[in-house]
């Protein structure tokens, strides 16, 4: 019996050291990642900020193709939402909360399954020349205890997604011939 007593403190006392370690982790992340790409800030911007042109070149959707989707909004301009509900990809909306045409947009993320959480995500549309230099980036807080366990890889899962995604949109992009913003269509790449 005392054996089986001190196997359990054992146990207690370890789950406990485990319990201060996961205290001390990051309660925040942030992960952004970008990518040059060889056109105007004006014509990436506009793939961006239309969440109805996301299907093109999204990561997301591309993991979850049979997700269900739906926009509401005006395109570009706060309230402009996009909302997901799929087997892979869970379900969740991202509203435009601000935006700086051709410069910056950012907006609120609301994850609902599989578990509920709270995100931003923000762009920046920085133009050199020819060449725009694209930001994505991701942040929100994490909280005790799975959340900052999470935390632990939340850079490698949203850094890669945000890296395949950025070169998608590079190619789409790039693809499109060069006309005014407002008169870009969807452009399939094959």
């Amino acid at each position: 019996m005392k054996i089986f007593k001190n196997i359990l403190l054992a146990i207690a006392v370890i789950l406990g050291i485990a319990a201060v370690g996961v205290y001390f982790l990051p309660d925040h992340y942030n992960v952004s990642s970008s990518v040059e790409i060889s056109k105007p800030a004006d014509v990436v911007y506009s793939q961006v900020n239309d969440f109805n042109k996301w299907a093109l070149w999204s990561p997301y959707q591309e993991m979850d193709p049979e997700a269900a989707h739906m926009v509401d909004g005006t395109a570009g301009a706060p309230g402009h939402k996009l909302s997901w509900d799929g087997r892979k990809s869970g379900a969740g909306s991202m509203t435009i909360a601000t935006t700086e045409v051709g410069k910056s947009m950012n907006s609120d993320l609301h994850f609902i399954k599989p578990f509920e959480a709270q995100a931003k995500d923000y762009w920046k549309f920085e133009q050199v020349g020819s060449i725009t230099k694209v930001t994505w980036g991701t942040e929100g807080g994490l909280s005790y205890p799975m959340g900052r366990l999470f935390g632990l890889s939340v850079d490698d899962m949203l850094g890669k997604s945000q890296k395949h995604g950025l070169e998608n949109l590079k190619k789409i992009c790039e693809a499109i011939e060069n006309a005014p913003a407002d008169t870009m269509d969807l452009v399939v790449i094959k």
